[in-house]
């Protein structure tokens, strides 16, 4: 076991995964050797740029995870890491057993009713989201986290006003924090207030705009007004240094729409060089 966390913080990731995976397959009742698999599986994930291998990855760690659960004497932070992995996976249902059970075991926590409200909006239980992300927020009057949640419910909900409204009720309380400009620009735009959007954001650095959140608001509202080469070269930017074989086909896409084939061929071509192996970029 030693050997895969000395592998983990040196970033061996194929050594600790190779470790793991044989312990596991030694020790098949041993939890904590599952659960050092599923931070192993993780770090594949993290490391990866073939979205085939992260989806891969993300699917091992959560099963592994679910298989130290069932091993080891119930664990808080354990049940919220297990629901973290199957939340990745697009397993909102067993996400949200996983974190009501870690706030069962760490009910003063409020970081259980957070994420199991999140995870309860994934699976479209509005109701009882909102009920755990005010419960969050009881716990937590500080953090602009819930109530950034609860705008997104209030966004799902079809309420805008209110989910603008919560967005700026969470930079409020911390001002400071760019990505929460996030949620105020996604109410905006809803309100069909694309000007704003481009206020708000555009006043950022340019460094501090170069995230994928806060970039997609950006394009999406040049698109909106119907600028889609400006749209096209600010999502561009984001597709260059992210990695994503995601971000280049978005690319490969918006360039068609800005109607520029080669740029759009040419993002597509870097997609498949990241590992790509979807259908070409169509509106």
């Amino acid at each position: 076991m030693s050997a895969i966390e000395t592998s983990l913080r040196a970033a061996r990731v194929d050594d600790a995964l190779r470790i793991a995976t044989r312990l596991s397959e030694v020790a098949p009742t041993n939890g904590e050797a599952f659960e050092l698999l599923a931070r192993a599986h993780l770090a594949r994930a993290t490391s990866a740029t073939n979205p085939l291998i992260v989806r891969e990855a993300r699917l091992a760690a959560a099963a592994a995870y679910a298989n130290a659960v069932g091993f080891l004497p119930p664990n808080a932070g354990l049940l919220n890491a297990a629901g973290v992995a199957a939340q990745q996976c697009g397993d909102g249902s067993a996400a949200v057993d996983f974190f009501a059970r870690a706030a069962a075991i760490d009910p003063s926590n409020p970081q259980h009713p957070l994420f199991a409200g999140l995870a309860l909006l994934q699976v479209g239980r509005l109701d009882d989201a909102r009920k755990a992300l005010e419960v969050a927020k009881a716990l937590d009057p500080k953090s602009p986290w819930p109530v950034v949640a609860l705008s997104g419910l209030a966004l799902q909900s079809g309420d805008a006003t209110t989910a603008l409204a919560r967005a700026r009720e969470a930079r409020v309380l911390d001002a400071r924090n760019d990505e929460l400009r996030v949620a105020e620009a996604k109410a905006l735009r809803k309100l069909g207030r694309h000007d704003e959007v481009l206020t708000l954001l555009l006043a950022l650095p340019e460094d501090a705009r170069l995230t994928e959140a806060i970039t997609w608001e950006i394009a999406a509202a040049h698109d909106a007004l119907g600028d889609k080469d400006t749209a096209a070269h600010a999502w561009g930017k984001w597709a260059e240094i992210s990695g994503s074989a995601q971000a280049a086909v978005d690319a490969a896409r918006r360039w068609t729409d800005a109607g520029d084939p080669i740029q759009a061929a040419s993002w597509m071509n870097v997609a498949k060089q990241r590992g790509w192996r979807g259908e070409p970029a169509a509106k």
